[in-house]
């Protein structure tokens, strides 16, 4: 022990002795080892992190193969399931000891009211077991319960985000009431910490039991709908997860409950007569954030690896930073084996000056990694704790081991070595003995340029991805728009007074100053949300043989005017186009091509499949708009129509937008005060420009562009630093022969030339090695790519150019001592 903390002594002891070089190697180890923490703080989060609970493990999301015939789905694709064959499933207790299902009380976010403080926030219907079975423990009150569930009780769970931002930790608000959409609730219970619900990206704010009243349906379904929790047993819209029992794999499992699924499948929608239709379920494992983990995983990958590689620079930088320093102390090893210490004694020492550096560096690296955690948790605008935790711990703990490893050892051996007659010879004479050294940092240094090359192509092509995504055609002027939610009164019955509180709305809207125009629609654009469904064109498949597919929403009158989208053919929705008019559409170009090729569109009639193959009334197609975005600014070019609301039953919430006279982003306050004069439970549900809206759509790639730029940046600046310091230690080095050269007639430009070809010469070595793994990088990114390829010639361009600029800043100084080398000073070096 005593001679363990000599070492450390005088470890310290030498450190201090070269601040700088200390600094440099714990700030450069640093970066390396946050950033990779980081972003596995962010893999873990969204990719293995598991549910907090007792045994994680045994959870299970369940999902269908393919959707039934003669049913219809809201949701999150296959993660939507029918409430019978909840009931049916939850009885099979050979193969769950609990099965639990949830759903939102809306596809956004709800008025929720304390006293006459209104505000926006997430809520999921949940089943009375849904606590119990995950193992989520409660901090304050009570858990739901199965007899909740049964009577439809009107109480309410805070997850404990949500109490300590709106009601500070109270304590006294047990028992007290909560207005949810205006009804009733008895807050009975706050959530552990932790625990934000197994919604996807969003956090939920609180839980209430299944409910079974016409104001109150999952997915925020009109009270007209026809669709209800109960008794709609062709409506996918539960998400499921279940607990296996212990001893059970999942493979048992399926064989157990598929054959049920099929059963309440053909009792209550028939006998499935698509031949190639698999009527079965499927599990995914209970961790990361369901329904992204397949989104992000690649992306992730790619920015693991970035940072991965952002780490193997900063370890050859630290590497090269230790064989130049135990170079210039050669002498001091000859001279301390030469008086009788041993190898042994040398290499344990060199060790622990390592490790004091690596101690510096993860320590530093994880405190980087703490605020750059926080930072993703703002770019990404996933409502999740990406804060590091154990495994994050274990993962900064291994990688750390790893870089000790890698660039402690490496200039081991060399500094070992040395031989004792080198303690008397001088510098001039042992800097001979440098070539080998001097080459090899050298090839270091142009295999860390290749790996920035490959940083600086994927960071190029995913910010010119983003500039595609920020420029690309909409179809409208999305510049000056505003929109928010509007979920009507509690009071409001029945289509024809829907028709009349929004027809008021609207009218009160487009009186404001500062409004030029205001209409509304069913789905915002670029939420991510789209109505599909099969259409028939004059009565018949226009398409035989071929699912004809369409997207469609309803709109309110001058929403194209509105938007600012041009009409190609016909005319606008207008105040007309009540319900007892004649039902009139509006299609868009690519409609057109597909199911009206070479005939005028306007007059034909269109109806849309409800469900089986059964088609509702026809439309009659009124005008032809260009493709416009939907969902997402990414999206492919579909068949589209748009409907007015008025003439579509069930209408109930309601997305508004306005077209602003200024800034947009100045409306909400006005149209705020105008909202709440219809009532005091209607706020303005998650208000934003129509921009940043459209913004939210390609969040993900902002993120992974921001942080491959981030990265390309990093690997720029290291790799500089390490070519920097190998020609600032290969000119002082070099000073003596420098001095001869200039003594003998050698002019300063070619002194200056000789330290920058240098430096070009390792560029154009790591160019011809990164060139291959660039181009191997990019195809593998071809997927997250938007408007260019993979091999994007201007890309790869730019990236050269980079890799020469670095080469030329890193030489510049060094080249501008060496020519500034006085001779006589040179000749007497030594």
């Amino acid at each position: 022990m005593d001679t363990i903390l000599q070492d450390l002594r005088f470890g310290f002891r030498q450190l201090r002795r070269t601040p700088a070089f200390a600094i440099i190697a714990v700030v450069t180890l640093a970066l390396g080892i946050g950033a990779n923490t980081a972003i596995f703080s962010v893999m873990n989060a969204v990719l293995m992190r598991a549910l907090p609970g007792a045994n994680p493990d045994r959870l299970v999301y369940l999902h269908y193969r393919d959707q039934p015939e003669r049913s219809s789905q809201t949701g999150y694709d296959d993660a939507s399931i029918s409430e019978p064959v909840f009931e049916q499933l939850r009885q099979s207790h050979r193969v769950f000891a609990d099965l639990m299902a949830f759903v939102p009380l809306s596809a956004g976010k709800i008025g929720i009211r304390f006293g006459n403080d209104l505000q926006q926030g997430r809520g999921d219907m949940v089943s009375g077991n849904f606590f119990t079975g995950l193992g989520v423990t409660l901090v304050l009150g009570r858990s739901l319960t199965l007899d909740d569930e049964k009577k439809h009780a009107q109480v309410v769970i805070l997850s404990d985000s949500y109490w300590a931002t709106r009601f500070a930790r109270d304590r006294n608000v047990i028992g007290q009431t909560l207005y949810i959409k205006a009804i009733p609730f008895t807050i009975v219970g706050v959530a552990a910490p932790g625990f934000t619900g197994l919604e996807r990206r969003t956090a939920v704010d609180l839980w209430v039991p299944f409910q079974d009243r016409p104001d109150l349906k999952p997915w925020g379904a009109s009270p007209q709908d026809q669709v209800s929790m109960y008794g709609s047993p062709d409506w996918f819209f539960l998400m499921m997860i279940g607990r296996l029992n212990s001893g059970i794999s999942e493979r048992h499992a399926l064989a157990q409950i598929n054959p049920l699924y099929r059963n309440v499948i053909e009792q209550t929608l028939g006998k499935q007569t698509k031949k190639d239709t698999k009527i079965e379920l499927y599990f995914t494992p209970a961790r990361g954030i369901e329904g992204l983990n397949s989104d992000y995983k690649q992306p992730l990958y790619m920015l693991m690896g970035m940072a991965g590689l952002i780490l193997v620079i900063a370890c050859g930088n630290v590497a090269m930073l230790l064989i130049a320093r135990n170079s210039s102390r050669t002498r001091e090893f000859s001279v301390r084996i030469a008086l009788g210490g041993s190898r042994g004694q040398i290499l344990r020492q060199l060790l622990t000056e390592s490790l004091v550096l690596v101690a510096g560096g993860v320590l530093l690296g994880w405190l980087f990694a703490q605020w750059a955690t926080n930072v993703l948790a703002r770019w990404s605008e996933l409502q999740t704790s990406l804060a590091p935790d154990r495994s994050v711990l274990l993962f900064t703990v291994v990688i750390s081991a790893a870089a000790g490893l890698l660039f402690g050892l490496a200039p081991l051996r060399n500094a070992t070595n040395a031989p004792i007659a080198l303690a008397l010879k001088n510098a001039a004479l042992s800097s001979q003995q440098d070539k080998d050294k001097a080459r090899s940092g050298r090839f270091i240094v142009a295999l860390q340029m290749s790996l920035c090359l490959v940083l600086l192509v994927a960071a190029g092509l995913l910010l010119r991805t983003l500039q595609n995504l920020s420029h690309a055609n909409l179809g409208f002027r999305a510049g000056g728009l505003l929109v928010f939610g509007i979920d009507p009164p509690a009071s409001i019955k029945g289509d024809q007074q829907v028709e009349q509180f929004y027809t008021r709305l609207l009218e009160r809207l487009r009186s404001l100053p500062n409004v030029e125009s205001a209409t509304v629609m069913g789905n915002r654009i670029g939420a991510g949300w789209s109505n599909n469904t099969g259409v028939h064109v004059d009565g018949a498949d226009p398409t035989p043989g071929k699912f004809p597919d369409i997207r469609w929403n309803m709109v309110g009158p001058d929403y194209f005017h509105v938007l600012g989208a041009p009409l190609r053919l016909g005319r606008d929705i207008s105040q007309s186009d009540t319900a007892s008019a004649p039902r009139v559409a509006i299609v868009n170009q690519t409609f057109v091509d597909r199911y009206l090729a070479g005939r005028s569109p306007l007059g034909h009639q269109m109806a849309l499949e409800t469900y089986g193959d059964k088609f509702g009334e026809p439309y009659s197609i009124v005008g032809v708009v260009p493709d416009l975005k939907y969902t997402a600014v990414r999206e492919k070019a579909r068949p589209m129509a748009w409907l007015p609301y008025t003439q579509f039953p069930g209408a109930s919430s309601m997305q508004v937008e306005l077209r602003a006279r200024g800034n947009p982003a100045a409306l909400p306050d006005d149209a705020r005060r105008i909202v709440r004069e219809f009532g005091p439970d209607i706020p303005l549900l998650e208000p934003m420009t129509q921009v940043e809206q459209l913004q939210e759509s390609y969040s993900s790639e902002q993120l992974f562009s921001r942080l491959a730029i981030f990265f390309g940046a990093l690997a720029a600046f290291l790799v500089a630093i390490g070519l920097y310091g190998t020609l600032a230690y290969r000119v002082s080095r070099r000073t003596a022969e420098i001095g001869v050269r200039m003594a003998l007639g050698a002019q300063r430009r070619q002194v200056l030339w000789m330290v920058l070809r240098e430096s070009l010469a390792i560029a154009v070595v790591g160019v011809a090695i990164g060139l291959p793994l660039a181009f191997a990088a990019a195809r593998l990114l071809k997927a997250m790519l938007f408007g260019l390829s993979a091999a994007d010639p201007l890309t790869f361009l730019l990236a050269l150019i980079g890799i020469a600029g670095v080469a030329l800043c890193s030489a510049l100084l060094p080249a501008r001592r060496a020519s500034s080398v006085d001779p006589m000073v040179a000749l007497r070096y030594e």
